[in-house]
């Protein structure tokens, strides 16, 4: 395997199948071919009480489907997002921490704490997990990333109601259901980085 690339951590797989997603969830590419990169995002919910971690939603999206849907995000809502991250001293950080140490990476390579707040993932109420992968494995080159509940509300306050829509059709497509249950998804949108 070449040295920017790792297998796939356990905690990027389907939840369904416990094993990595095989194709996009919107053209249905095969992902696992390595002929494409891919991204894949999920969003948890922390049960404390319980002791129970639930997946919200997940999906893998192919690079050319996810770079059609930021196309589709609108100018405004880019922009708030893009001052937003440029803005967290700790992301930053994070960013420029990581970009000089990815080489030396071996496991545990999705971050523990919030990217943002610092926050420890095993604290989180809710929060959202996101890496670039080829092929069976990560691509150890870009961060993963781990979001909390309070940074994803934060971006989701700034996206435009043009982009609202937008991620609104897209969960209604693709993770329809029950109108009762729809409403709990709208608060965590996909994010596409």
């Amino acid at each position: 395997m070449d040295s920017h690339l790792a297998p796939i951590p356990e905690e990027f797989y389907s939840f369904e199948s416990n094993q990595p997603f095989t194709s996009c969830l919107v053209c249905e590419a095969d992902l696992l071919s390595g002929e494409v990169d891919y991204f894949i995002e999920k969003a948890v919910r922390n049960y404390h009480e319980h002791n129970v971690i639930d997946v919200v939603y997940e999906y893998a999206i192919c690079w050319h489907c996810a770079h059609d849907m930021n196309g589709q995000m609108s100018e405004e809502s880019m922009q708030n997002i893009q001052k937003y991250f440029s803005e967290q001293e700790e992301f930053v950080q994070n960013l420029k921490d990581y970009s000089s140490n990815w080489q030396e990476k071996e496991g545990g390579l999705i971050p523990d704490n919030c990217v943002i707040t610092g926050e420890p993932k095993a604290k989180l109420d809710e929060y959202m997990i996101y890496g670039h992968f080829r092929g069976n494995a990560i691509v150890k080159s870009s961060m993963p990333y781990l979001l909390s509940g309070k940074v994803m509300d934060a971006v989701s306050d700034l996206l435009s109601n043009q982009t609202i829509d937008q991620l609104d059709d897209f969960m209604g497509e693709y993770f329809g259901g029950p109108p009762e249950l729809e409403e709990l998804w709208k608060p965590r949108r996909p994010v596409f980085f």
